[in-house]
């Protein structure tokens, strides 16, 4: 029985954003034969390669939500070492911000700093129409994000 061929993952290294399995492999945080296995794994269950990852036990989700920002050229933050300004907060309403899965964390300069889960998911054009505000994305890990909506709507401080 014959091995099956190896993606060449280099072929995807010098793309002006790069698949998110090169950044993993360029970061060290993954082996090219663990991101074939992924990619079998996400093909047959239909969903994202991060998710595949952490359901595999390979990485956790705040090593995904490090490489989509560097994969598309942003910052990382953490918002459990970072608070959630509420003021900031309330310019998205939290349904948008949930479904989206993004949160205004603060005021920068002349409009918010608003960290997503992935960019893919919550255009700009969309934050800035839902805010009214000048916006710029950050990305943050998506359970960190909607437990600060949960706990904002409890009236809690994120």
């Amino acid at each position: 029985m014959s091995t099956p061929l190896r993606l060449d993952h280099n072929f995807f290294e010098n793309e002006v954003r790069p698949h998110l399995g090169a950044v993993l492999l360029q970061t060290k945080l993954l082996r090219p034969d663990q991101l074939d296995q992924a990619l079998d794994a996400q093909r047959a269950s239909g969903k994202r390669l991060g998710e595949t990852l952490i359901a595999l036990g390979w990485l956790y989700e705040q090593d995904i939500a490090r490489a989509i920002a560097v994969q598309n050229d942003l910052k990382y933050i953490d918002l459990e070492a970072s608070s959630v300004d509420p003021r900031a907060a309330a310019r998205l309403r939290p349904e948008v911000g949930q479904e989206l899965c993004a949160i205004p964390v603060r005021y920068e300069g002349d409009g918010l700093l608003v960290a997503v889960g992935d960019p893919a998911d919550a255009p700009l054009s969309t934050l800035v129409a839902e805010t009214g505000c000048n916006v710029e994305v950050c990305v943050g890990d998506p359970s960190v994000i909607l437990n600060a909506w949960r706990r904002l709507l409890r009236g809690e401080r994120p």
